[in-house]
C-alpha cells in the first residue's frame, strides 16, 4: 500500500470512493495532504464532492429499499434500518478518516450527522402519521437507533507487548493464556 502523497493521487481516491471502491479507507489513513494555497480549496471541494455523491447513492439506496422490501411488519422495517446503518459504513470511515484535514473531516462528520438526524425526524413523523398504531412505540425504538456508527476495529484482540502471550481485548481486559 502506497500513501498518497499528491493532489493527483488523492483525486484517484476520491473517484475510488465515489464508484464505490471501499478498499481506499487504508490507504486514505495512511496517507496525508499538505494544505498550500494553491490546492486547498480544490481538495476540500474534491472530497466534500466525493462524499456528497456517496451519501446521495446511500439514500438513494434508503429510499429503494422501502419499496424493494416493502417492510409490512415492525421486523421488516427493523431489516430495512439495519441495512441502512450498515451501507452508511464506508461514509462514516470517510468522513473520520486520519488522512483527511481536521477542519474537513469535522465538516462533513457534522454534515453526515445532521443528515441522519433529518432522516430520523422524518421517519418518526411517517410513524406517527400513520393510521397502524399497533406497533408505534416499537417502531419508534427502532427508529431512534439510526445513528451514525462508528466502524468497529478490524479485529476484536490486540495483541500485547509483554512476550506475546497475553492478548488485550478492545475492552481493555488482558487475556493470559
Amino acid at each position: 500500500m502506497t500513501a498518497a502523497r499528491t493532489y493527483a493521487e488523492w483525486m484517484l481516491l476520491f473517484d475510488h470512493f465515489v464508484n464505490g471502491d471501499d478498499t481506499v479507507f487504508e490507504e486514505m489513513d495512511a496517507s496525508e495532504f499538505v494544505l498550500d494555497a494553491g490546492t486547498a480549496q480544490r481538495f476540500c471541494t474534491r472530497a466534500e464532492e466525493a462524499y456528497k455523491k456517496r451519501k446521495q447513492n446511500w439514500l438513494d439506496k434508503f429510499q429503494r429499499s422501502f419499496t424493494w422490501q416493502r417492510p409490512t411488519t415492525a421486523d421488516d422495517f427493523g431489516i430495512v434500518l439495519r441495512d441502512a446503518k450498515q451501507n452508511m459504513l464506508p461514509l462514516v470511515k470517510f468522513v473520520t478518516s486520519n488522512g483527511l484535514p481536521e477542519e474537513l473531516r469535522k465538516t462533513l462528520h457534522n454534515d453526515l450527522i445532521s443528515s441522519i438526524a433529518e432522516i430520523r425526524k422524518s421517519l418518526k413523523d411517517n410513524i406517527l402519521k400513520s393510521r397502524d398504531r399497533s406497533n408505534t412505540e416499537k417502531l419508534l425504538l427502532m427508529v431512534s437507533t439510526l445513528d451514525v456508527v462508528q466502524p468497529q476495529p478490524q479485529g476484536s484482540m490486540i495483541t500485547g507487548n509483554d512476550g506475546g502471550n497475553t492478548q488485550t481485548s478492545v475492552t481493555g481486559r488482558k487475556i493470559i493464556f
